[in-house]
C-alpha cells in the first residue's frame, strides 16, 4: 500500500505540490487569526456540584455570574480620603448599572463603606464590578471596560478570572510566535549538521511549518463551530514543530539513503514512502492514540488540546507522505544542493559496534540503566498536585499584579471565599425570626471549622459588635423584614447600615442565605480545597439543603473529574498502543516491552517536573516562581503527549529491525543493523524535539514552560538511555522470542507489510 502511494506521489508530483500551494495561503490566514477565535477557561464541568450551586445562587440572589476587580493605589493619597475617593469615582464614572452593558452593580468603599475594600496600609482600594453574564462574555468586553476606566491620577490594575484568561490568551499567542522564531533557525542548524546540505535540511523545516499552519487554519474554522481553548494553540505548535520536522527528517533521510545505494529517483521515492512512510504512518497512529486520551475528558481545555494535537499529527503524516515525497521527486539528486560537507554513509559502523558492545553485556547494561532511571524518577514520588490561577502568568502581567496586591495587602475576604448556599422550599424570608436563629447557629458552626478565617452573611456579619448585641441585631433584622419602624436604619449608624444593606443584598433572598466562608489560605490551595470538601459534608439546618460553590469547590470538582477518568485513559492508551504495535510488528512480546519502556521515560519526566517546578530548582534560569506543587493538568497532558511522541523512536527502530529480521532471521544481527540504520536519525530527531521543547521552556506561561521541559527531558532520556542502551539489552535477553506470534493470531491480524 505504501509503496503504491510512493509510486503515485512520484507520478503526480506536480499536482500534489500545486494542491498544497493552493491550500497554504488559506491555512496561513487562519493561523494568523486563530488566537482571536479561541476561548479562555475550559476547566469546569457543566452540571458539576459547584456549577449547580452557583446556578442556584444566581436564581435566588443577585450574586452576579462573573466579577472583575479594579485595584486603585496611590503613593501619596489615603484611600479613605476625599481626594482619593473623588478620583476613584471619576475613574469609574462610566460604570453605571443599567447603562454599562451587563453591569449588575459596582461596590466601592465610598458606596458600601466596607472597610475590607481598603488595603491594610490604607494606600489602595478595590472596586468590585459584578456582571450578569458568564466570565467569557465579560472577558470579551475587557477592551471596552479598560477604555471606560478614566485616567484620574491613580494607578489601577484590572484583575479577576476574566482578566487573567484574557492575558493568558495574549501571552500564549506571543509565546507561540516567539518559540517558532527561536526554534526554526536552531532546528535548521541541527538538520544541516545531520544532512550536510542546506536543501536537504530545509525540507523538514518546510514540512513542520506546513503542518502547523494547516492545523491552525483548520482550528480557526472549527472554533466557529464549537468552543476551543487557547491552551490548545501552544500544545499544537509544540507538537507540530516536533513531529512535523521529525517525520519529514525520516522521509528525507530514507530517500537520500536509497539514492546513495544506487536507486533511481522514482525507485528511491517508492522505497522511502514504502518503508519510512509505513513507519511514519504507524508512528502517527501511536501519537494520535495518546492524544485521543485527552479528548475523553469532560473539560473543554483538555479536549481542545487533544483535538489540536490529533489534527497536527495527522497533517504532519499527510505532509510527510505526500508533499515531501513530491518535492523529493522534483529535486532528485539536487536534494544535496548547497552542500556544507559530504555525508559519510559508513558511520553506521559506530552503531553496529555500540550494539554489539551492549548485547555482550545485557545484564550489566540493564542494571545500570535501571539505577539511573530510579535515580531520575525518584522525585516523582514526592509529587503534590495543585492548580494555579494568575500565578501562571509572568510577574509583570497586569492581572497578576492586581491579584498579588489583593492577596498581600487586603483582607482575605475581598477576593477569596467559599460560597455555602442554604436554601429552603417554602420561600419564607431569611429574616423571619424562626429562620434567623437556625441560620445564625449554622453560621457559628461554619466559623468553628478548622482553617476558617471569617464567615460573612446577612445574619453573621463580620465583627457583629459593630451592629449591637445579637438580640438587638436579630430584632432589627426581623423588624426590617416585617417593615416595622424599629428596623436597621433606626438602630445602626450610617456607615454600618450601608455596609449591612449591601451584605443583605448580596447574600439574602427568599428561601436562601449565602455564607461567604473565608479560608486561612488562598482559594486554590490544598487547604482551601479540603475545607470546601468538609463544608459540603456538614449537616444543614433543619428543613434546608446546602450547596457549596466558589473557586475551591470548583477546583475539587475539576480534580475529581480529571483524576476520576485518568486511570481509564491510561488503560485505553496502553491497550490501543499495544494493538497498533501488534499489527505493525506482528509480535506479542515487542508491544508489551515497548509500552513498559515508554512508561519509564514518562516517569523520569514526572520526576523532573517535581524537581524543577514543585521544588523550584532551576527556577532562576527558567524565570518562574515555584508554587510548591505540580500543576494538576500536567501529568495528564504529558502522559498523553509523551506516550505517543516517545513511541516515534520505538517505531522507527523496531520497524527497521523487523526489516532485517525478515531477511536474516538472526535476532542479534537484526538488532545491530536496525540500530545502525536508525541511530543517527533517532538521535537527530530527538535533538529536534529537545530544541522545540527547550524553546517553549523559556516562554512566559508556567504551564507551557513545564510542558516544554517535560517533553525535552523525556525525549532526551528516551533517545539515549532507553533506545540505545535498554532496548538493545532487553532484545538480546529475549532473543528470538522478540518476534514470536502465535499462528492463529498471525492468520487473523491484518497484513500491512509493504507491497
Amino acid at each position: 500500500m505504501f509503496a503504491a502511494l510512493g509510486r503515485f506521489t512520484y507520478r503526480f508530483r506536480w499536482y500534489i505540490i500545486a494542491a498544497w500551494i493552493v491550500v497554504l495561503p488559506f491555512s496561513v490566514w487562519g493561523a494568523t487569526s486563530v488566537h482571536a477565535a479561541l476561548k479562555g477557561g475550559g476547566f469546569s464541568i457543566d452540571g458539576s456540584p459547584s456549577d449547580l450551586a452557583l446556578e442556584k445562587a444566581n436564581e435566588r440572589l443577585t450574586l452576579g455570574r462573573s466579577a472583575l476587580y479594579v485595584v486603585f493605589e496611590s503613593d501619596e493619597l489615603e484611600a479613605r480620603g476625599e481626594e482619593f475617593i473623588e478620583r476613584e469615582d471619576e475613574a469609574l464614572a462610566e460604570f453605571v448599572p443599567g447603562e454599562f452593558p451587563h453591569l449588575l452593580r459596582v461596590e466601592t468603599f465610598a458606596k458600601v463603606r466596607d472597610p475590607n475594600l481598603v488595603s491594610k496600609d490604607g494606600r489602595a482600594s478595590v472596586a468590585i464590578l459584578s456582571f450578569d453574564v458568564p466570565f467569557d462574555e465579560t472577558q470579551a468586553m475587557l477592551p471596552k471596560i479598560r477604555e471606560a476606566i478614566g485616567d484620574a491620577g491613580l494607578r489601577h490594575y484590572v484583575t479577576g478570572e476574566p482578566a487573567v484568561f484574557e492575558e493568558i490568551e495574549a501571552v500564549s499567542s506571543e509565546d507561540a510566535a516567539r518559540a517558532e522564531y527561536y526554534t526554526l533557525p536552531v532546528a535548521l542548524v541541527v538538520l544541516v549538521l545531520v544532512f550536510g546540505s542546506v536543501v536537504a535540511a530545509g525540507l523538514p523545516i518546510i514540512g513542520g511549518i506546513v503542518a502547523v499552519s494547516t492545523t491552525l487554519g483548520v482550528m480557526y474554522l472549527l472554533a466557529h463551530l464549537f468552543d476551543l481553548s487557547i491552551f490548545a494553540m501552544n500544545v499544537t505548535t509544540m507538537l507540530g514543530l516536533a513531529v512535523g520536522i521529525d517525520y519529514s527528517l525520516l522521509m528525507v533521510g530514507r530517500f537520500r539513503e536509497q539514492l546513495a545505494a544506487g536507486d533511481s529517483v522514482a525507485k528511491a521515492v517508492e522505497v522511502a514512502v514504502g518503508r519510512a512512510g509505513q513507519s511514519i504512518f504507524f508512528s502517527g497512529i501511536a501519537v494520535i492514540v495518546g492524544l485521543t486520551g485527552l479528548i475523553i475528558f469532560q473539560f473543554m481545555a483538555l479536549r481542545s488540546m487533544g483535538i489540536g494535537g490529533c489534527l497536527v499529527v495527522s497533517f504532519s503524516v499527510l505532509v510527510s507522505l505526500t508533499l515531501l515525497p513530491a518535492l523529493l521527486a522534483v529535486l532528485g539528486p539536487r536534494v544535496d544542493f548547497l552542500r556544507i560537507y559530504r555525508h559519510r554513509h559508513g558511520e553506521g559502523s559506530f552503531w553496529m559496534r555500540w550494539s554489539a558492545w551492549v548485547m555482550r553485556r545485557p545484564v550489566i547494561v540493564l542494571a545500570g540503566v535501571t539505577a539511573v532511571i530510579v535515580l531520575l524518577s525518584f522525585p516523582a514520588f514526592r509529587m503534590q498536585l495543585g492548580v494555579s490561577t494568575s500565578e501562571i502568568l509572568p510577574a509583570e502581567a497586569e492581572s497578576r499584579q492586581g491579584d498579588r496586591i489583593l492577596s498581600e495587602r487586603f483582607a482575605p475576604s475581598v477576593a477569596t471565599g467559599i460560597l455555602v448556599l442554604v436554601t429552603w422550599e417554602d420561600g419564607s424570608s431569611p429574616f423571619a425570626l424562626q429562620n434567623i436563629v437556625k441560620l445564625w447557629d449554622f453560621g457559628q458552626q461554619l466559623q468553628r471549622q478548622p482553617g476558617v478565617n471569617e464567615v460573612s452573611s446577612a445574619v453573621t456579619p463580620p465583627d457583629l459588635s459593630r451592629f449591637g448585641s445579637p438580640a438587638e441585631f436579630f430584632g432589627a433584622l426581623a423588624g426590617e423584614a416585617s417593615g416595622a419602624d424599629s428596623g436597621l436604619e433606626d438602630s445602626l449608624s450610617g456607615d454600618a447600615y450601608n455596609e449591612l444593606k449591601a451584605l443583605m443584598s448580596a447574600t439574602a433572598g427568599q428561601g436562601a442565605m449565602l455564607y461567604i466562608v473565608v479560608p486561612n489560605a488562598k482559594d486554590n490551595s490544598p487547604q482551601a480545597r479540603a475545607l470546601a470538601t468538609r463544608l459540603a459534608e456538614l449537616e444543614p439546618p433543619p428543613g434546608t439543603t446546602i450547596q457549596v460553590a466558589g473557586v475551591a469547590a470548583g477546583l475539587n470538582d475539576f480534580l475529581n473529574g480529571l483524576y476520576g477518568r485518568f486511570p481509564w485513559v491510561v488503560l485505553y492508551v496502553l491497550v490501543a498502543t499495544s494493538l497498533v504495535f501488534l499489527v505493525m510488528l506482528r509480535s506479542v512480546v515487542l508491544p508489551i516491552k515497548a509500552v513498559f519502556v515508554n512508561g519509564l521515560s514518562i516517569l523520569v519526566s514526572f520526576g523532573a517536573l517535581v524537581f524543577i517546578f514543585q521544588e523550584g530548582n532551576l527556577s532562576g534560569l527558567l524565570g518562574f516562581e515555584p508554587p510548591g506543587w505540580v500543576e494538576a493538568t500536567l501529568p495528564v497532558i504529558l502522559f498523553c503527549v509523551l506516550f505517543g511522541v516517545s513511541m516515534d523512536y520505538e517505531v522507527f527502530m523496531l520497524t527497521r529491525m523487523r526489516e532485517y529480521w525478515l531477511l536474516t532471521r538472526d535476532n542479534t544481527e537484526s538488532v545491530g543493523m536496525g540500530l545502525a540504520r536508525t541511530g543517527r536519525i533517532i538521535t537527530s530527531a530527538a535533538l529536534i524535539i529537545v530544541v522545540v521543547g527547550g524553546a517553549f521552556a523559556f516562554t512566559s506561561i508556567v504551564v507551557t514552560k513545564a510542558l516544554g521541559v517535560g517533553l525535552a527531558i523525556a525525549v532526551a532520556v528516551d533517545a539515549t538511555i532507553i533506545r540505545i542502551l535498554l532496548v538493545p539489552a532487553t532484545m538480546r535477553l529475549f532473543g528470538d522470542w522478540n518476534w514470536w506470534l502465535p499462528r492463529w493470531l498471525d492468520r487473523i491480524l491484518p497484513n500491512v507489510q509493504t507491497r
